[in-house]
C-alpha cells in the first residue's frame, strides 16, 4: 500500500541561496531551463500553489524572470503481509529550487541559471525485506545539502547550448522520461546498472559541465563530462564547495524527437506536461560502455 503527498508549501526564504522557482497556475509559463528530476519531481496540479499567488507577488517576480517553488513529498510504503518485523518506512523530502532567467532580469538574454537543494530523510521499506532495489524512487540516504547547480547559455534560437556547474549525469542520461508516474525505484528515476558504473545521480551531483547541439529540426547530440565517484555523499557531505576529486567520465547522447522540436525536448516531463503520446528515440554511450536506450528502455541491440 502506497501513499504519496505533495504540499506545494510555497514561501521565500532570503537566507543565503533561496532556492526556489516555479509556476503560477493562471499563465503560461515560459520554457525550463532544461532542467532535469531534480527541478520540480511532480508538477503543481490544477490549483498551483498552496498560498496562491501572494497577492501578485509570484506573477511580478516571475515577470522578471525568477521562479521558485518549495515543495515536501513523502512515499509511505506498509507490506500488508511478510516474515519480517519491519513492514513500514516513510521517506521523506523537503525540496527547494529556483530558475532565474537573466534575460527577463537583466537584459542577457539567453543566459540561465538553476539551482536547488533537499532535506530528505526517513526508511527504505526494501531494505527491510532484503529485496534488491528499492519499491521507492526516492528512497536514498538521509542527507541536507545543495544538490544542483549550474549556469546555462543558449545560442542560435537554442540549437547550441551550454551548461556548466554541478548536476548528475544520470539526470540527463539515464532518468526514465516519464519516472513521475512510477514509483518503483527503477522506473521512478533510472535503470539500476547504470550505478555499477559510478555516473553521479542525485542529490549527491558532482561537477560537471554539457554541450547540447540541434542541428536538425527533430535530432540533437549532447555531450557531458562529469566527474565520477564511488562514495558522492562523502567525498562532499554538503554540495556547497565544489570538489574537483574522482574520474573525469564523459557520457553522450543522440535523440531523434519525430514530432517535436528537438530543441524544446526536456529530460524530464512530469505528469502536467504529458499531452498524449510522445516518442523519444535516445542512444545514450557513457566512456568505456555502450548501453543503447530507447524512450527509457534497454534496447534488444545492447546485449
Amino acid at each position: 500500500m502506497l501513499v504519496r503527498s505533495t504540499m506545494p508549501v510555497l514561501f521565500s526564504l532570503s537566507l543565503g541561496l533561496c532556492l526556489f522557482a516555479l509556476p503560477v497556475c493562471s499563465q503560461t509559463l515560459p520554457e525550463e531551463t532544461l532542467a532535469g528530476p531534480d527541478s520540480h519531481e511532480t508538477g503543481q496540479g490544477p490549483h498551483g500553489h498552496l498560498f496562491g499567488d501572494w497577492g501578485g507577488e509570484r506573477t511580478h517576480l516571475l515577470e522578471r524572470g525568477v521562479r521558485f517553488d518549495f515543495q515536501y513529498i513523502s512515499d509511505s510504503l506498509w507490506n500488508i503481509k511478510s516474515e519480517q518485523k519491519e513492514r513500514f518506512a516513510s521517506w521523506n523530502r523537503f525540496r527547494g529550487t529556483v530558475d532565474i532567467d537573466f534575460g527577463a532580469l537583466t537584459g542577457l538574454h539567453g543566459l540561465y541559471f538553476h539551482a536547488t537543494a533537499l532535506w530528505q530523510g526517513g526508511g527504505n521499506l526494501g531494505a527491510y525485506l532484503g529485496l534488491l532495489t528499492s519499491p521507492s524512487g526516492m528512497s536514498s540516504q538521509n542527507t541536507c545539502r545543495l544538490d544542483s547547480w549550474w549556469f546555462e547559455k543558449r545560442w542560435l534560437d537554442e540549437r547550441l547550448t551550454a551548461r556548466v556547474g554541478q548536476f548528475a549525469g544520470q539526470d540527463f542520461y539515464g532518468a526514465q522520461h516519464y519516472a513521475a508516474s512510477f514509483i518503483f525505484e527503477p522506473m521512478g528515476y533510472a535503470l539500476g546498472n547504470l550505478f555499477t558504473d559510478f555516473e553521479s545521480f542525485d542529490p549527491p551531483s558532482t561537477p560537471a559541465m554539457e554541450i547540447r547541439v540541434v542541428p536538425f529540426h527533430n535530432l540533437y547530440v549532447k555531450s557531458m563530462v562529469l566527474a565520477a565517484v564511488s562514495s558522492p555523499f562523502s567525498q562532499n557531505p554538503t554540495g556547497l564547495v565544489p570538489q574537483f576529486n574522482g574520474t573525469p567520465m564523459s557520457v553522450s547522447e543522440i535523440g531523434f524527437t519525430p514530432g517535436k522540436k528537438a530543441s524544446s525536448v526536456r529530460a524530464f516531463d512530469n505528469v502536467e506536461t504529458r499531452k498524449g503520446y510522445s516518442l523519444a528515440d535516445k542512444f545514450d554511450s557513457p566512456v568505456g560502455q555502450l548501453p543503447l536506450v530507447l524512450d527509457g528502455k534497454p534496447s534488444p541491440l545492447a546485449r
